[in-house]
C-alpha cells in the first residue's frame, strides 16, 4: 500500500483523484460538443 504518513504523498494522491474526477466530468462534454 501507499505510505500515507507523508503529507506530500497524501496531497499528491488527493490531487490525482480531483484531476480524474474533473476529467470524468469534462471529457464527456467535450466529446459531445465535438460529435454534434
Amino acid at each position: 500500500m501507499f505510505n500515507f504518513k507523508k503529507t506530500k504523498n497524501r496531497r499528491i494522491f488527493a490531487a490525482a483523484i480531483v484531476v480524474v474526477l474533473v476529467l470524468a466530468m469534462v471529457v464527456p462534454m467535450v466529446l459531445s460538443a465535438l460529435v454534434y
